[in-house]
């Protein structure tokens, strides 16, 4: 392949990150810019992580998105229902982000397309909010910035002859799963870089779905709940079905690590990193992680939806002091037969409002999507 057609690889790259009017502020055209997109994509690979991406004059100048940790929940369609209460406690330390409609650019058979992808995740924080809201504001950033930098070198590999339209194609769920993890370590290591510096000690769960051509990924660390709740056959029922495994200091492989590690498993209450952590596997804990709790999450393999599948759930446990699994299915048959009274506007608000009335005292947040 010669300079200009190089080039023009690079021109179109920029060109499908413009379309990306989700994402991107602005984004102009020109040899300095095309430059920045291949700067940028070696900063990635050098450093490896989004935050050193982040912070080089080059990518900033070609990726002009707002990076906060302050912004407020991004709910971007309508198929995102979502509530919230803090429930009996003094503070909201859950956060949540929503978006279902996330265009990003892909490489089509002759020129560039544009493919969907949603993302609902929750994350519940302890010990303060700090974790849980950067988590919840850097979560589609991260990702997108992983996004490009993986999709511009799957596109300069193709053009050179060096993937198939087919290869390429089939590569697609692969890199989705690894980006979802690199975004989640990234999160990690910039919140330990903060915490550091201003002394936080809390930490984060973060349960997250992915959502790409009718197939779901879910991502877990701590002990935030999904659910996909199914028709059954033959009946009039709904199935509810547990996407994410907790992480609880007692369980077998997870006590295996933390003990490997020099921490010990107490019974406080409940079963805690060494006395203290009642999960063992979170965002942030910076003092926790000499002693095995991790950031790493359990991914499922990506799994189909089906005509039978209804709703898809992600939530806080505060949700399940309450109540189960069973009882949320059968809040989704009442609101459906509208055989109930009260002052919830959305599904995702009633079953909010019934957890709290049933005696709730946790946070509760649920994102609900309908299928």
């Amino acid at each position: 392949m010669d300079g200009f057609e190089i080039d023009t690889v690079l021109l179109l790259f920029s060109f499908g990150l413009v379309l990306n009017s989700s994402y991107t502020a602005s984004c102009s055209f020109g040899n300095g810019n095309r430059i920045s997109v291949s700067s940028c994509t070696m900063i990635h690979d050098d450093e490896g992580s989004v935050p050193s991406v982040i912070a080089s004059d080059e990518c900033l100048s070609l990726l002009q998105w707002p990076i906060s940790t302050t912004a407020s929940l991004r709910n971007r369609t309508i198929e995102c229902q979502f509530a919230q209460l803090k429930g009996r406690r003094k503070y909201q330390e859950d956060r949540i982000t929503c978006d279902l409609d996330m265009n990003m650019p892909s490489l089509g058979k002759n020129d560039l397309k544009e493919v969907r992808l949603g993302i609902a995740a929750v994350f519940d924080g302890h010990g303060g909010s700090e974790a849980s809201e950067m988590a919840s504001h850097l979560l589609l950033n991260y990702f997108h910035l992983h996004y490009v930098s993986k999709m511009y070198k799957l596109m300069v590999q193709q053009y050179k002859g060096e993937l198939t339209m087919a290869e390429s194609k089939s590569l697609l769920l692969q890199v989705l799963k690894e980006l979802l993890l690199s975004t989640i370590h990234d999160i990690d290591v910039k919140f330990t870089q903060v915490a550091l510096e201003n002394n936080h000690i809390c930490g984060s769960t973060a349960t997250i779905i992915l959502m790409f051509d009718r197939q779901i990924l879910v991502a877990n660390v701590g002990d935030s709940k999904a659910f996909l709740f199914s028709d059954k056959i033959q009946s009039a029922m709904l199935s509810a079905i547990e996407l994410a495994k907790d992480h609880h200091p007692d369980r077998d492989d997870e006590r295996a690590r933390i003990e490997a590690a020099g921490g010990s498993v107490i019974v406080w209450g409940v079963p805690r990193v060494n006395g203290v952590l009642a999960m063992s596997r979170s965002i942030g804990d910076i003092y926790l992680k000499r002693y095995g709790v991790i950031a790493v999450p359990e991914l499922t393999g990506w799994q189909p939806l089906t005509t039978a599948d209804r709703y898809l759930m992600v939530a806080t446990d505060g949700i399940f002091e309450s109540l189960t699994a069973n009882d949320v299915r059968d809040l989704i048959l009442e609101w459906n037969s509208h055989d109930i009274q009260g002052s919830s506007s959305s599904l995702a608000e009633y079953i909010v409002n019934t957890a709290y009335d049933k005696g709730g005292t946790d946070n509760l947040s649920v994102i609900l999507i309908p299928l």
